[in-house]
């Protein structure tokens, strides 16, 4: 049986973002007091973004400790630099001193006007090198985590991901909720976090990235950020279970959601592998095949309908996935449910018929798209330079779609969507 390709609006297919792709200019990296500096400058960027990742993240972490690596990095944003916390202040300029907690990594992003930024960097930096481990400002951390949690918990695609984590994850603390529980979290008290803090903050394997109008920086900012760690490496605290086999892998949870959503998750290559322009192609199927099944009767708003379900390939991720997401709430959910997994099995067995060009110009346009803001284009440097490769970004992933032929994406769908693991995030019962 052959598989027809649906042919995509032009609209769609032209969504390249012009001015991304050409601000998106190849990174060059060097090496500066043992740490990876990636400058991608930019004259025509609103905001300088600078981003730190450090070895710090859930697989420096046992069982018993989830919710550390994301503590210790809210301690250092709320951390009183000259009486105001870091965070804060940096906000106050106009700024914004986020962090976000990785498989192997936290990454802290650095946003601020030009005018701005070497003020900015430098309270960051304060903040970086003498975080303040007293009572009180780890009490604070712990309250925003808790924040977060309970705002996180709200998202069923979140919720949904959060559970699918460890069913990939090589190592089991690595699949932990990126910012603990709430449970766990309650029990560090800040002799503990400053532990995790001495121990893990180093610059070995640190890399700082940067993008934006970088003129307007001091010429050793970057370095001076560098340094503000002590000089060492680490090692992940390793934490083995078995796999999750078996022909069913579905896992349930009950939230204050309107509707059930099913979240599936799929196994999917690396950015080193010859399969990962085929998957970047293959998840702009995915992608536009699951808009396409949504547009059943009752859906009358299209915005609602494609933010509603997606695919996601996460390859900056440990052990990279494609994710299928559909919120039941846009029809009939067990017919969607099941449809979005029986098109995974027929695109799998099946023969394309046609032309891949309208598919492969989805994918150069997704991808565009989506490294069209400072902060996403410092982390994707960073995450290409730790392939092992370049860090540009944007040629590898273009000519790796470019490179896709049908038969690739044939064969990467046979390969890889297999059995998945599933989520569904059900609404709780009313009483």
């Amino acid at each position: 049986m052959k598989l027809p390709l649906a042919p995509i609006a032009l609209a769609a297919l032209c969504a390249l973002c012009p001015h991304a792709a050409s601000a998106a200019m190849a990174p060059t990296m060097t090496q500066v007091a043992g740490v990876s500096v990636i400058t991608q400058p930019d004259a025509v960027a609103p905001l300088v973004d600078i981003t730190l990742v450090v070895r710090a993240g859930l697989d420096r972490q046992s069982m018993a400790q989830s919710g550390l690596a994301a503590l210790a990095a809210e301690t250092v944003l709320r951390t009183p630099v000259d009486g105001t916390a870091a965070e804060d202040a940096i906000a106050g300029s106009g700024g914004a001193f986020t962090f976000a907690v990785d498989p192997s990594d936290v990454r802290f992003s650095i946003q601020a006007l030009p005018s701005d930024a070497n003020a900015v960097l430098d309270i960051a930096r304060r903040a970086l090198a003498q975080p303040r481990f007293d009572a009180l400002t780890v009490g604070e951390a712990r309250n925003a985590l808790f924040a977060r949690i309970a705002d996180d918990q709200q998202r069923a695609l979140q919720v949904g991901l959060d559970m699918l984590s460890g069913t990939l994850a090589s190592s089991a603390n690595q699949g932990l909720p990126p910012n603990g529980i709430p449970g766990s979290l309650a029990q560090f008290d800040p002799a503990q976090v400053a532990a995790f803090y001495h121990t893990y903050y180093r610059r070995g394997g640190a890399t700082v990235s940067a993008v934006g109008p970088l003129d307007e920086l001091k010429s050793d900012a970057l370095a001076t950020l560098a340094q503000s760690l002590p000089d060492g490496a680490t090692h992940a605290v390793a934490v083995h279970v078995p796999k999750l086999d078996g022909t069913s892998r579905q896992l349930v949870a009950h939230r204050n959601v309107s509707a059930p959503w099913l979240i599936a998750q799929y196994p999917a290559p690396a950015i080193g592998s010859k399969d990962f322009g085929a998957m970047l192609v293959l998840a702009a199927f995915m992608q536009r095949t699951l808009a396409d099944i949504a547009q059943v009767p009752g859906v009358v708003n299209p915005t609602l309908a494609s933010n509603a379900v997606g695919a996601i390939y996460q390859y900056d991720r440990a052990q990279p996935s494609l994710t299928l997401y559909v919120n039941g709430g846009i029809g009939d959910p067990n017919r969607t449910f099941s449809t979005v997994l029986s098109v995974a099995n027929v695109l799998a067995s099946t023969k394309l018929q046609g032309s891949i060009d309208e598919f492969k110009a989805m994918a150069k346009g997704d991808f565009v798209n989506g490294a069209s803001s400072v902060q996403s284009r410092a982390w994707l440097a960073v995450v290409f330079a730790q392939s092992g490769a370049s860090p540009d970004y944007v040629g590898r992933s273009l000519a790796a779609i470019d490179a896709t032929t049908a038969a690739d994406l044939q064969r990467v769908a046979k390969s890889y969507l297999g059995n998945p693991a599933i989520a569904l995030v059900l609404p709780r019962a009313r009483g």
